[in-house]
């Protein structure tokens, strides 16, 4: 984008100067037209901080010599940026919407093979019952204790997202639910560790369930809870617990 700014001869620097305070509303743009996550992008004050510091000098009429550090843009030449590789971004929103699925189930053979971390015996017997552990009934764990699904109560406003993403045969695919779960804000490692946990078949798309299931996670991370490293029972959608054991 900002390569494709700049001017081809004359107002080089005086249009990358115009760009770095666009900078804000510049992610604001790609974030929209890529479906990028803002957790995704390096910290705008940082990327400012080389033409801050040299305007704030011209205003104080103060002779300096600065030398931005390595990572802010203000050490580069925007003209010089190399080209959006478009068949490349395909290849890459391919592989998710396909090969995602062969991924999540390597991931998780791996997983079941490793021994359950357990501490017993002494003060920690018993630990793991009852309604008075750290944690019951807030975050990921509400829910455990009822007999209906605790997703199914915001499900009818889920699914009003999910019919807009253009399910085929009942599934959407991930390209169509990144769109959808990138606008939550969240980093994109947290959203793949939210689609792990939600895409219950490994088929790498989602059901109506599982996209329900993926945006009450997200909720959950957005109310300051962490992630479980494997679905909680409770959270299991009904429709795919005959495929848990």
């Amino acid at each position: 984008y900002l390569k494709k700014e700049m001017p081809s001869l004359f107002g080089r620097e005086k249009k990358k100067e115009e760009l770095l305070m666009r900078l804000p509303e510049i992610y604001t743009i790609l974030q929209r037209e890529h479906h990028i996550s803002p957790g995704d992008f390096p910290n705008v004050s940082k990327m400012q901080v080389g033409q801050q510091t040299r305007r704030g000098a011209r205003k104080q009429q103060v002779t300096c010599c600065f030398c931005p550090p390595q990572d802010m843009l203000q050490h580069y030449d925007f003209s010089k940026f190399p080209s959006l590789k478009m068949k490349l971004i395909e290849s890459v929103d391919k592989m998710l919407a396909t090969k995602i699925a062969v991924l999540m189930a390597m991931i998780r053979e791996e997983e079941s093979k490793l021994p359950p971390p357990m501490v017993s015996g002494g003060a920690f017997e018993g630990s793991q019952d009852g309604p008075f552990r750290h944690g019951y009934g807030e975050g990921i764990s509400a829910g455990a204790d009822v007999e209906d699904w605790i997703v199914s109560q915001d499900k009818h406003r889920y699914d009003e997202i999910f019919y807009t993403l253009m399910p085929v045969n009942g599934k959407i695919t991930g390209v169509n639910a990144k769109k959808e779960m990138s606008t939550s804000r969240l980093p994109n490692s947290v959203l793949g560790k939210i689609w792990k946990l939600a895409d219950c078949d490994c088929d790498g798309m989602l059901d109506d369930e599982e996209f329900a299931l993926a945006q009450y996670l997200i909720k959950i991370k957005l109310e300051g809870y962490e992630l479980p490293a494997e679905l909680p029972a409770h959270l299991v959608p009904p429709a795919h617990r005959k495929d848990r054991p």
